[in-house]
């Protein structure tokens, strides 16, 4: 409570590219802000989407904790596929584990389940024609080192399987990347 954070992420996305598998840098502006004790809201700010969403720490011990985080996005991708969807909307949740293996290292696995819109430029026409739902079921693992009280480094990966929901499994995705992230407590 009473925390903001911001956070500074150089990342790599791995994506289907016609036949083969292409690769995107993808710098991202992360931020959090602490709400209560067990609630915190933030997002996510890259070159191409915006994503929102709320923490909610649903258990707390010594070395681990437990949280649940829902977030909508909205993403451009610009990329050539065997299917033509630039214009993505997202919904679902995150649930998080964090394990302190000490005061300066936490190791953090989480397990996805998103569910996306995923269509042609002519949606914001009202032509739908090519669209599709999509299931993103993924997962990530993290570890991060605190430098200072206020600063950490973190490296983290994950993966995401797309399942269309009317044309069955896709590629594989996922990211890696790096990310600075300060901290600082607000004064009122």
């Amino acid at each position: 409570m009473g925390t903001t954070e911001v956070g500074v992420s150089l990342n790599a996305l791995a994506y289907e590219h016609g036949r083969e598998r292409g690769y995107l840098p993808s710098p991202e502006l992360t931020f959090r802000k602490g709400v209560s004790e067990n609630l915190d809201w933030g997002g996510r700010l890259c070159l191409l989407g915006l994503e929102l969403g709320t923490r909610h720490r649903l258990v707390e011990r010594s070395s681990w904790t437990w949280s649940l985080a829902p977030s909508a996005g909205v993403w451009y991708v610009p990329v050539t596929n065997n299917s033509t969807e630039p214009v993505n909307f997202r919904l679902g949740a995150k649930t998080l584990l964090d394990y302190r293996l000490s005061r300066a290292w936490t190791v953090t696995g989480g397990a996805s389940l998103m569910g996306a819109f995923a269509g042609p430029l002519t949606t914001f026409q009202g032509r739908f024609n090519g669209s599709h739902l999509l299931a993103l079921p993924g997962g990530s693992l993290g570890v991060a080192f605190r430098l200072r009280p206020s600063l950490e480094l973190r490296a983290e990966g994950g993966l995401e399987l797309p399942l269309d929901l009317s044309e069955g499994r896709r590629q594989l995705t996922g990211h890696a990347g790096l990310t600075l992230r300060w901290s600082r407590a607000d004064v009122r």
